[in-house]
């Protein structure tokens, strides 16, 4: 970029600079081929790949949505409400295990692999942590 910019004739403004670093980005990525993507423009090789998309679409049951989790290895999980990470006390003996969570705005069950009810909680949203009761 700096010798293509030593090149071009000098400019007095910031539109003027603006004008050249786009013309710089846009031969670098649509016109100029690359020895390191098999002499591909970088376009071409970014259109090329393929696209990550999510596997499958969210899962309501009766108004709740269903997230499956595992709760870590403090005993815990980790929900977003209004922006923000809230955590979930479950107990060290439920480590590692594998759960499912209905979430129906503040409104939490927690199931386990079985279908068994572990914890139902109102989210305090003025709390970070959500103790075991």
């Amino acid at each position: 970029m700096k010798r293509f910019l030593a090149k071009q004739r000098p400019v007095r403004s910031t539109r003027g600079l603006q004008h050249h670093l786009d013309r710089f980005a846009d031969t670098y990525t649509t016109a100029r081929p690359h020895r390191a993507i098999g002499r591909r423009t970088p376009l071409e090789a970014f259109t090329a790949r393929t696209k990550a998309h999510p596997q499958l679409p969210a899962i309501t049951v009766d108004g709740y949505r269903v997230r499956r989790d595992t709760i870590d290895r403090d005993g815990k999980l980790t929900v977003r409400y209004a922006g923000h990470l809230h955590h979930i006390g479950m107990g060290r003996r439920y480590a590692g295990q594998p759960i499912a969570m209905l979430i129906a705005g503040r409104d939490i069950r927690i199931l386990d692999h079985t279908g068994q009810l572990l914890r139902r909680l109102t989210l305090d949203p003025t709390r970070d942590y959500q103790p075991q009761q």
